[in-house]
């Protein structure tokens, strides 16, 4: 590279929208972190624009805030998805190697893969990933990278992430109307995967969950391939919606309370009669309540949560056994006392994501709620050194050409 130059990423979340941006020197390929922004969330649910505007300006509130910190404009960025509409699904490709010696080549690769994309799809529908899996070489299955092996049938299986043609849509339109380009849509939980998962993990088995806060999300590694991955309806957010009816107050209030006194009753002794003054934050006299009924209110949410990432698990049979155990990311992995229900309740090591594979990583991106942006920005990286084809563990095959032109024709 001639010269540093900046990649972005920004995560529009349902609570908060996270952007980062770094720089990559022309003598170090690990990347920088510059500057950092957050801005809240309002217009969107459950990772859908429902208020264009509202978006448009949170998106514009938090890269101001991380242009100001970096001291640089941005102008391009890897922006991530997520919401129920994404789904996923495996399909298998084969072909014939082209070369007459039957050395498979890097073209014969890209050809497995193609011929694995061609899936029937609805018409609102766009792929956002095509991610191998292994490949098969004459019969001889589960190896990573073919290339350069003697073969006459090459064959591949790839996992197929796509969502909604819309909502992708509206995502890319918010983020053009700050004058920012889409370099790539980045499915958040693959990029969560890698700010917060190592190589070793992934090889012998780990979960990320990344609990959000309106929906959360589970990324299943073994043998560095992502062999499982689910949206939950379920995140931060419904805990403050439930505090605010259990207590008859306002959103805002509830998730003052849920910041300042709320946890699991991992952390509390319930047998204990203890009781909070919530007077002042409610602005009512003797707003008093018993500790065990936030608790409570907590635990049952957060148990709903689990119950649901414990049925994802058995569902590949893969529950109770990955050696790696869990590593929350998002912002909801804050909450006190979360880290030791996530290891009651699925009965695995848990470990709170922290940033991978950064120089001048600070505090602020340390937060695991900054898990997703972080990522984009490694992403980008893979990206933009054109490394991805060499690391297929790491991102899969990336972005399609397809999606990338596909968003050149909505650009402003």
């Amino acid at each position: 590279m001639a010269k540093p130059y900046t990649i972005s990423g920004i995560d529009i979340g349902n609570s908060h929208v996270k952007v980062v941006i770094a720089r990559l020197g022309k003598d170090n390929l690990r990347p920088e972190i510059l500057g950092t922004g957050s801005a809240v969330s309002e217009g969107l649910r459950r990772g859908m624009v429902v208020d264009m505007e509202e978006t448009i300006n949170n998106i514009g509130a938090a890269v101001q805030q991380a242009e100001a910190m970096a001291g640089t404009q941005t102008k391009r960025a890897f922006v991530a998805v997520n919401g129920l509409h994404i789904k996923t699904q495996v399909s298998r490709g084969v072909i014939a190697v082209s070369r007459a010696d039957n050395e498979i080549s890097q073209n014969d690769i890209d050809r497995v893969i193609q011929a694995a994309s061609v899936v029937s799809m609805p018409a609102n529908r766009e792929m956002i990933h095509v991610i191998p899996r292994n490949f098969i070489v004459d019969g001889t299955e589960y190896v990573k990278n073919p290339l350069g092996m003697k073969g006459v049938r090459l064959e591949a299986d790839v996992m197929i992430i796509d969502g909604l043609s819309p909502y992708l849509r509206n995502i890319a339109k918010c983020v053009n109307e700050n004058d920012i380009e889409v370099a790539g849509l980045v499915y958040a939980p693959l990029a969560a995967s890698l700010s917060s998962l190592d190589k070793n993990q992934k090889e012998h088995g780990v979960i990320n969950l990344d609990f959000g806060g309106g929906t959360s999300t589970l990324a299943v590694f073994e043998e560095a391939d992502l062999i499982h991955s689910a949206v939950i309806p379920f995140g931060s957010k419904h805990i403050t919606n439930d505090l605010a009816v259990a207590l008859r107050t306002s959103l805002d209030i509830a998730e003052r309370i849920k910041l300042e006194h709320c946890s699991t009753s991992d952390l509390e002794d319930l047998r204990r009669k203890e009781n909070i003054d919530l007077s002042n934050l409610v602005g009512e006299e003797n707003f008093i309540v018993p500790k065990k009924q936030l608790v409570k209110v907590v635990d049952a949410r957060v148990g709903e949560l689990l119950d649901i990432v414990e049925s994802e698990l058995k569902k590949i049979s893969k529950n109770g056994i990955l050696p790696a155990g869990i590593v929350l990311s998002g912002g909801g992995s804050n909450l006190p006392g979360f880290a030791f229900m996530v290891k009651d309740k699925l009965r695995l090591p848990v470990k709170v994501a922290e940033p991978l594979g950064f120089d001048g990583a600070n505090n602020i991106v340390g937060d695991p709620s900054f898990a997703v942006a972080v990522g984009l920005v490694l992403w980008g990286t893979e990206k933009e050194l054109g490394g991805q084809r060499q690391k297929i563990s790491l991102d899969g095959s990336g972005l399609t050409s397809k999606i990338v032109d596909w968003l050149k024709n909505f650009l402003p």
